[in-house]
């Protein structure tokens, strides 16, 4: 008598498969200074993961899903290979010229103009960014959130350990930077440091490359941990984002506050915290705290927004070259750009002005803040999660040119993600009970 039994197939679980894939992948996406593979500066962790995952996705069971992520992908590749083809061909028949004071990429030869290598190493990067917010958006699900807190608690315990080990013995104890960057290969990590009061602190980083990119991958997530109700989070990461000295930090950390306030209406609360500043700003005033005021200043704002430090100089003479060279092209590579990967700035506002042109900026702006329109149904989750949307793209295009950073294309997909879980009674009553 032959016995019926149902046989096991392998690609039965590979839908939680995926999803469990998705949520460890996470743990691993603030890690952008150490690469698998050295010689190569792209084989970050979670781009190899997301590499090996692209090769599973076939054989998920979750049909409507990868339908959809495919489709996505497709239409992504349509428009990047529209922009392309557009602002080569531009190129040749204008016989375009590539100015000696524009920041390349690949500094190699000034003199090619059709397809330099960078336009196609910077477009695979933009290609692995896009593919992570596909995975995010479309097989991630509520427990992804934790795993992406976890993520960030790691690097932020990571870059307390290098600012006490420095702060008590002088030494640089980031043990995980192997990446190098650019076309005379320096370090991915920078190790900055500054006076305040006589003391030689070190500014937070952690295994994100430099403060500024720090504060880039750290800052929005902050901002939802105050509709998500992680107070442990939020704490962690403000703490954290205070000690990177970054002047973005400050700024946008004290904007976000009033408006938290008022937005809560918590009008007293915000009368207390200004008399708070005024009363922290005149005991500072104090003889002995006057040196402790006056370095912490001028290191964060008075040098930046004079425009005498050296590295704001520079930021200023960059976005000058660049939004003149592009002022200066012709109609048509004014709207497609001369290639995306051809320069770069130190915001990117003027990297991908000249570099994607006119549709490039509004196809990039639209794709990042179509998000604020998501119809996730807890008001201040909504809230917190488009503030944090709308000062991601302010930061980036005033101070971070960086758009392959996973955390950015993490965070646009997460959206996604809270609306879907927000529509559960559960979540949506620990949210507002």
């Amino acid at each position: 008598m032959i016995h019926s039994q149902t046989l096991y197939s392998p690609v039965q679980d590979t839908g939680t498969f995926v999803r469990r894939y998705v949520n460890i992948m996470m743990l691993f996406f603030p890690i952008t200074s150490f690469v698998l593979v050295p010689s190569i500066p792209g084989t970050i962790i979670i781009v190899v993961l997301s590499a090996l995952l692209f090769l599973i996705i076939p054989l998920s069971p979750l049909k409507e899903e990868k339908r959809q992520f495919f489709l996505e992908l497709t239409c992504f590749f349509c428009i990047i290979i529209f922009l392309s083809v557009g602002s080569q061909f531009i190129n040749l028949v204008s016989n375009l010229k590539l100015g000696n004071d524009l920041i390349l990429i690949n500094k190699s030869d000034y003199t090619k103009t059709f397809y330099r290598a960078s336009h196609i190493t910077q477009s695979l990067s933009l290609v692995a960014g896009f593919i992570i917010y596909g995975y995010v958006k479309y097989f991630a699900d509520e427990t992804t959130i934790k795993y992406i807190y976890w993520g960030l608690r790691l690097l932020c315990f990571y870059a307390l350990y290098e600012f006490i080990l420095y702060a008590v013995t002088g030494i640089n104890g980031d043990f995980m930077a192997n990446r190098t960057v650019g076309y005379e290969s320096r370090s991915a990590s920078l190790f900055q440091t500054f006076s305040l009061g006589g003391i030689s602190l070190l500014r937070l980083k952690g295994y994100t490359g430099e403060p500024s990119m720090f504060v880039f991958t750290v800052f929005p997530f902050w901002v939802v941990t105050f509709a998500l109700k992680r107070r442990f989070d939020m704490y962690l990461m403000l703490c954290c984002l205070l000690l990177t000295f970054s002047t973005t930090a400050y700024f946008f950390i004290l904007l976000f506050m009033c408006y938290w306030f008022i937005y809560k209406r918590q009008f007293q609360i915000f009368f207390y915290l200004c008399i708070a500043i005024v009363a922290i700003c005149f005991v500072l005033q104090l003889s002995i705290f006057q040196k402790l005021l006056d370095s912490l200043y001028n290191f964060v704002f008075a040098g930046k927004m004079d425009g005498d430090s050296s590295s704001s100089r520079e930021r200023g003479k960059s976005f000058i070259n660049q939004i003149e060279y592009w002022a200066n092209l012709n109609g048509f590579s004014q709207m497609f750009g001369i290639g995306f990967g051809y320069v770069r700035s130190a915001d990117f506002f003027s990297t991908l002005l000249p570099n994607g042109g006119i549709i490039g900026f509004f196809v990039f702006t639209w794709f990042v803040l179509r998000n604020i329109w998501l119809k996730i149904s807890v008001p201040i989750l909504t809230t917190c999660y488009g503030v944090g949307l709308i000062i991601v793209y302010l930061i980036m295009m005033v101070s971070v040119p960086e758009f392959a950073y996973p955390s950015l294309w993490i965070f646009i997909g997460l959206g996604f993600v809270l609306e879907r879980t927000s529509q559960k009674p559960e979540f949506k009553k620990a949210l507002l009970g």
